[in-house]
């Protein structure tokens, strides 16, 4: 959960968010290496995730003193509440559990729930912010992974990340 709800401390959790993800992902390609497909869609996820980070961290960088920030207690409480999550957990959270993912439903399951709680985070913090360039596309590329998380899950479809779109 984020404690400090100031610009700069949002974008350092989202750092610190990107990085688990990218541990998260790499761990399971790691877990599924005996499965190609699968492991591929790790592979990906954390490639995205790397781009996410590096956005995020360079946004770090030129984050402008506290101006432009809302000073509406309810925004700040969304954002809170939106950075409660078991995904969000260093110690408790699915990050740990790895070992215990069985399969591949189990394992998108779990990369689906990430997304969708990184996604919601992203959301509550550009309703806090504003409109800003590094947050949409961060945004747009969360509401993508959603989407064909939950296809390769209902469907079996093929994975498409990021990387697909830089080819």
């Amino acid at each position: 959960m984020i404690e400090d709800i100031t610009l700069k401390g949002c974008i350092e959790f989202a750092v610190a968010t990107e990085d688990n993800g990218i541990k998260f992902y790499n761990r399971l390609a790691q877990k599924f290496s005996d499965n190609k497909e699968v492991a591929e869609i790790f592979s990906r996820l954390a490639k995205d995730e790397e781009v996410h980070k590096a956005q995020f961290s360079r946004f770090l960088s030129d984050v402008p003193q506290e101006e432009g920030v809302t000073e509406a207690p309810e925004k700040h409480e969304y954002v809170k509440a939106m950075s409660i999550s078991e995904f969000f957990s260093r110690s408790h959270g699915p990050f740990q559990n790895v070992d215990k993912i069985e399969d591949r439903d189990d394992a998108l399951e779990k990369a689906f729930g990430f997304e969708k709680a990184t996604l919601g985070f992203y959301q509550a913090v550009r309703d806090m912010l504003g409109e800003n360039p590094t947050l949409l596309q961060v945004i747009e590329a969360e509401k993508e992974h959603v989407r064909v998380l939950m296809k390769t899950l209902i469907t079996g479809a093929k994975f498409r990340s990021l990387q697909d779109r830089l080819q």
